[in-house]
């Protein structure tokens, strides 16, 4: 059991704690809210388009291969070299957030059915129309088509997007 403090210097530590406590206390639920709002500039507008940007900081490229997008050529601007095909795939990418990395090639792979993985070809159309190193900024669409040179007997199973490090 707590005995009552006694002395003019005990109560006063006692109250200098409890002091203490409740300043810390202050602290701890005041400075969040304060970054909260010194952040959002005091609008609640941005405050509600915090879950929305912790989505885009999560998946900040949204990508796909619409359906039918894979087709198989023979000929493509050329010949594959002897017993190979073309795989042409359409991509379409949009960037959520502005991204910090280059597109470039070597960010795409094509997965065929025995796990071999290929890395498209600098001919191809996407890189044509928008070089072979792209920054996307927030709300562009990156879409074309990628070239991917496989061995004949060989098919496509998945496409692979990642950044790129040397």
């Amino acid at each position: 059991m707590l005995k009552p403090p006694t002395s003019k210097k005990e109560r006063l530590d006692a109250r200098m704690k409890t002091l203490n406590r409740l300043v810390l206390m202050g602290v701890f639920i005041l400075l969040p809210l304060y970054l909260i709002i010194r952040f959002t500039g005091g609008s609640t507008e941005k405050l509600q388009e915090l879950p929305d940007i912790i989505d885009r900081i999560k998946t900040p490229i949204i990508w796909e291969v619409p359906e039918g997008g894979v087709k198989y050529l023979n000929f493509f601007r050329g010949e594959p070299e002897e017993g190979h095909k073309f795989v042409l795939v359409h991509v379409r990418m949009e960037a959520r957030m502005k991204i910090g990395f280059p597109l470039v090639p070597k960010c795409f792979r094509l997965v065929d059915d025995q796990n071999t993985r290929y890395y498209p070809l600098g001919h191809s159309p996407i890189f044509i129309e928008y070089s072979d190193e792209r920054f996307l900024e927030q709300g562009e669409v990156y879409e074309g088509d990628l070239l991917f040179e496989i061995p004949r007997e060989r098919q496509s199973v998945n496409l692979l997007f990642d950044r790129y490090k040397e």
